[in-house]
């Protein structure tokens, strides 16, 4: 499995190509906004998309949903949980400069214990609400892409709508902190960094259980 990133948006959003290195597939994870940047970085990386995925509906990590869909005709997936946000993308993005976005539309749904094929690669599919109510993870072969769930050093913002501290915390916990301390994190914004570095350093992390592994 490969993972590239694409730094997209004035909010400097993480979007990842994540490619199956024997077939060729790919799956776009969180295209937030500039389509043309994605669309040439999708074309010099020489591989095939097969879907657009949202680790969450807020407009940086979405806006570029419907642009990609037309160029490579592929469905959308989004946990059910977050598609109160869709309907004002358009309007959000115009508070952050993002000109000319499109509401998204949903065409597939993400649920726990429903992978996500990308070629011969499976990514497990976990919810993990707290930043929004339909946020998700996805977790294959030591890697786990988590949106706006943790950050280098921090964690996802829960004073925004749809927002949840407790229920951040709890995914913390139940989630994030029961994959294996070698697992590569990669998040919606920010450098990727290791579950054992957070697990000691990051102070959002240090005080919850450490489940068995």
């Amino acid at each position: 499995m490969k993972i590239e990133k694409l730094v997209v948006g004035p909010l400097q959003e993480n979007c990842y190509i994540v490619a199956d290195e024997n077939t060729g597939e790919a799956l776009i994870v969180d295209p937030g906004d500039e389509p043309e940047r994605i669309i040439e970085f999708v074309a010099e990386l020489g591989v095939t998309v097969t879907k657009l995925i949202g680790t969450h509906g807020h407009v940086d990590h979405i806006g570029a949903v419907e642009p990609l869909k037309r160029q490579f005709g592929v469905p959308f997936y989004l946990h059910p949980g977050d598609e109160l946000f869709l309907a004002h993308t358009a309007e959000n993005g115009l508070a952050f400069g993002m000109q000319g976005l499109e509401n998204p539309v949903v065409d597939e749904h993400l649920k726990e214990g429903n992978p996500v094929n990308c070629g011969q690669i499976e990514l497990q599919v976990f919810e993990v609400p707290g930043h929004s109510p339909g946020s998700i993870i996805l977790v294959a072969e030591n890697h786990a892409l988590v949106g706006d769930l943790v950050f280098s050093g921090s964690i996802g913002r829960t004073d925004l709508p749809g927002g949840d501290y407790a229920a951040m915390m709890a995914s913390l916990e139940s989630k994030l902190l029961t994959l294996p301390e070698t697992t590569k994190l990669y998040p919606g914004h920010g450098d990727s960094t290791i579950l054992a570095v957070e697990r000691q350093y990051n102070p959002f992390l240090r005080g919850l259980a450490h489940p068995a592994q």
